[in-house]
């Protein structure tokens, strides 16, 4: 515990040297010793048990009385986010956020299920004007509650309520059209990675302006969002298998598209590294050819190329979680890829062994470029 708050103090130290230089001009974001991971797990449990009797207490009790009033549950709902705005805002322990966090979920399905009660019960979910209100209701509780897992949850609602309205909107005459909200992954999953691509540049002015810690949860979720929704895309012979056709899904879904758009993002993040590093010309237009290269051959599996660019941002960042997700990721794409290609494994293990010796030899390459550049 006395090294971290020694490390909280030289963190303080250290930005107070750089408001004194003129280099920042935002207060520091207020630093804390965090407990060993232990006692926060504990603590986190015992929130979340608490909230459990709670819940199942006030809703077991709210659906007996007013089962039939939409209004009711909607209100009940409405007041059960409030209460957990004002928990986040005591800042009293773990326990409590945890139990804050609880009772805001709750709350949220609570007024979800609730206005759809008043407004047309579950053919109200058919229309994407419910999920438009839904990404907005989660985008105004991000901005009200300070806490970061609430705002990472949050984020990724706003992002699911977008897919679900943007595939409402795409196919409005298609029954159950949220079952093919792959469709619209196909677009926003390019999206997500280009917001992510401008965080990644900005950070430096965004730390700055003080509003690096506002956006941060927000980037975190965006990143989820977008590989998971390149690997649903990719893999849509897997998972699909088990509720849906696949085969007609996967002919229905443009998914070479998506890998076409992630590409073009791949690519436009290496052009720019390459000018922000200072290459030199042959550098910087290899480099740029092998992620074009990369992204053409990989069109057909999105998944790979939204890994290989959110590998690129993490050590962009120098962040470690960033890393973990694009290495998963990169690692089920290729599962997900190859495993819905209808070729015989001859020819897939000849196509991973070129793609290999292609890579070998591009980094070979540029290899002898550096050094011909630096000589």
């Amino acid at each position: 515990m006395s090294n971290q708050r020694e490390m909280v103090q030289v963190v303080q130290r250290l930005w107070q040297d750089l408001v004194a230089r003129g280099l920042v001009h935002a207060p520091p974001a207020p630093a804390q010793a965090r407990a060993p991971w232990a006692v926060r797990l504990l603590m986190g449990a015992a929130g979340w048990l608490g909230a459990i009797f709670f819940l199942a207490f006030l809703l077991g009790s709210l659906f007996v009385a007013a089962r039939d009033s939409g209004v009711a549950m909607a209100l009940c709902g409405a007041a059960m986010i409030a209460l957990a705005a004002v928990l986040y805002r005591s800042r009293t322990g773990i326990a409590l956020e945890q139990f804050a966090l609880a009772v805001s979920l709750s709350g949220q399905n609570l007024l979800a299920f609730g206005a759809g009660q008043v407004y047309g019960g579950t053919r109200l979910l058919e229309t994407a004007a419910f999920w438009i209100a839904l990404a907005l209701l989660e985008a105004v509780l991000y901005a009200l509650v300070r806490n970061r897992l609430h705002r990472f949850l949050c984020a990724l609602g706003v992002w699911s309520g977008a897919a679900v309205a943007l595939q409402l909107a795409m196919m409005p005459d298609l029954r159950h059209a949220w079952e093919w909200t792959a469709l619209s992954l196909v677009w926003l999953a390019p999206l997500a990675l280009a917001l992510l691509a401008g965080f990644t540049w900005a950070e430096g002015r965004l730390c700055a302006a003080g509003r690096h810690g506002w956006l941060e949860p927000a980037a975190d979720a965006t990143l989820l969002f977008a590989l998971g929704a390149a690997l649903v895309v990719t893999g849509l012979g897997t998972p699909y298998t088990f509720l849906f056709d696949a085969e007609t899904a996967r002919r229905a879904t443009p998914y070479w598209m998506a890998g076409a758009l992630c590409g073009a993002v791949l690519a436009a993040f290496v052009l720019a590294e390459s000018g922000r590093l200072r290459l030199a010309g042959p550098i910087r237009a290899a480099a740029v050819a092998g992620a074009v290269l990369f992204g053409a051959l990989l069109a057909g599996a999105p998944a790979v190329v939204a890994a290989a660019l959110a590998l690129g941002l993490a050590l962009r960042r120098g962040s470690l979680p960033w890393l973990g997700l694009a290495v998963a990721a990169l690692a089920g794409g290729f599962i997900w890829y190859y495993g819905a290609l209808h070729w015989t494994l001859l020819i897939k293990s000849a196509t991973l062994a070129g793609a290999g010796l292609a890579v070998l030899a591009l980094r070979a390459g540029l290899q002898r470029a550096g050094a011909r550049s630096s000589s």
